[in-house]
């Protein structure tokens, strides 16, 4: 059941299982607003949802909260008590305001990307979702590495309480030079960070525009712990070399690779990672768009201001 659309607002599917007293939230995500890409979405996850006892529910809301407490009052009304709750075991990562796009701007299937580093050299990370037979296939790696590295990120995503999107998942890594030596078996591990970070920005979980100007590095353990990859100092020189504006980086490494002249972040998990990226931390402080949180844009570089923060600046 679902009610019409209105200007304003966008749909959601929630997914969960409905005890009769309370209501256990497994997921809330944007539809899409292709119909046909809407479509196979639903009967997709429909089957997964059937086969684990659980309901999908659609609603038109203003956002995800919104629509979770519409299903609420339908169920307590529905079940004649004054109050319906969210039970305890229920996962409220996706009502996370500062990890999701604002309504009407998630797409689940989608492309992204982002740069990245080893110590063998810097590299684009691309990413996209598409409809189909949900698959992961990472292209780029040697052979050796690829499956660790797949289990490793979708592990790491799907213990971090995120949606592991449901489609064909392809995430490609190619060297920045034509000339550089591809990544090692040794090196590959410094990459799980961008993966997973590009995989859910083409999945609608983050806008893409939020990963413009930063390099990411880091091993992502299957916890969702970022760890420190081999060689990270010259990593991080590497990238700085290459004209990084700001690099994401293992909390615990951060006093050992801090470079003057870039912005070196320190994250200790996929979460921090996502929130830091949500919230242009890892843009300059004087930046004014992110000050006055605007929608996600290439930020300030090191050696100046972008026009916004100029204007800003001039104002003073």
């Amino acid at each position: 059941m679902t009610t019409e659309p209105t200007a304003g607002l966008a749909e959601f599917v929630v997914i969960g299982r409905d005890s009769g007293t309370s209501f256990t939230l497994w997921d809330v995500c944007q539809a899409p607003a292709d119909p046909i890409k809407r479509a196979i979405m639903l009967e997709e996850a429909g089957v997964d949802v059937h086969d684990a006892f659980g309901e999908l529910i659609t609603r038109w809301a203003v956002s995800a909260h919104d629509a979770v407490h519409q299903v609420l009052e339908t169920l307590r009304e529905r079940a004649g008590l004054d109050h319906y709750p969210l039970s305890g075991s229920s996962t409220l990562a996706p009502l996370t305001d500062s990890v999701r796009c604002p309504a009407g701007t998630a797409e689940p299937y989608g492309r992204a990307s982002v740069k990245a580093a080893t110590r063998d050299a810097g590299f684009h990370v691309k990413a996209s979702t598409l409809p189909g037979v949900p698959s992961f296939h990472v292209r780029g790696l040697p052979d050796r590495c690829t499956a660790a590295t797949r289990d490793r990120v979708r592990a790491g995503v799907v213990n971090s309480n995120r949606h592991w999107p449901m489609s064909n998942i392809l995430a490609e890594v190619t060297p920045l030079e034509d000339s550089a030596e591809h990544v090692t078996v040794a090196g590959s591990s410094a990459l799980d960070l961008s993966i997973a970070c590009t995989v859910l920005s083409a999945a609608g979980q983050l806008p893409e525009s939020c990963l413009a100007g930063v390099v990411l590095v880091g091993e992502l353990g299957l916890d969702g712990a970022v760890r420190i990859p081999r060689d990270l100092s010259s990593v991080v020189r590497a990238a700085v070399e290459r004209g990084a504006e700001a690099i994401v980086v293992p909390a615990d490494a951060v006093d050992d690779v801090a470079v003057a002249g870039v912005r070196v972040m320190g994250v200790g998990s996929l979460n921090d990672a996502l929130e830091t990226l949500a919230g242009h931390r890892h843009h300059p402080a004087e930046c004014a768009h992110c000050s006055v949180g605007a929608l996600p844009h290439r930020p300030c570089s090191p050696s100046g201001r972008c026009s916004a923060g100029r204007k800003n600046a001039h104002r003073r």
